[in-house]
């Protein structure tokens, strides 16, 4: 493990032949063949109004679910607060906070790696930390900052 702190997820095209497959499953009773950290996220489309559902991992922090991501899809809840998650195998509305700002997301971050411990973090946040410590907030503003990484805070409504 090197001293730098890289991203490491899987490659988009394999998510995109994935995706249909976590959809389908967790909708239905066998929603704990899923990994305890993936949701489904059901958006709307702040422009062309289509409905979106989106799996993606997150991390449960106690009081809020945790969400990384550095897609575009994100630009959908800039407007909206409240949404509609599916998690093992429930549906519910949450209030949703998305933070962009790399100051801010580098804190959350930080954070989170505490609380969830660096192995937890980076399997769930899909980053490879420096070897042997937790990386400083400069450290992960500048992999933020790199990466486009935004985080979603969710809380029940």
């Amino acid at each position: 493990m090197s001293d730098t702190i890289t991203r490491r997820i899987p490659p988009q095209r394999l998510i995109t032949a994935v995706n249909p497959l976590v959809r389908a499953i967790a909708g239905s009773r066998l929603h704990r063949l899923l990994d305890a950290s993936v949701l489904i996220l059901h958006l709307t489309g702040r422009r062309t109004g289509r409905h979106y559902d989106i799996p993606v991992g997150y991390a449960d922090l106690g009081d809020a679910l945790l969400i990384v991501t550095q897609h575009r899809w994100r630009a959908n809840l800039r407007d909206t607060t409240e949404v509609t998650v599916t998690r093992q195998g429930f549906t519910q509305q949450m209030h949703a906070q998305l933070e962009e700002k790399p100051s801010t997301v580098a804190s959350r971050l930080s954070k989170a790696i505490v609380q969830l411990g660096r192995t937890d973090a980076q399997r769930r946040f899909g980053l490879a930390l420096p070897a042997h410590r937790n990386p400083d907030p400069a450290e992960l503003e500048a992999v933020v900052r790199e990466y486009f990484l935004a985080t979603i805070t969710l809380r029940t409504s």
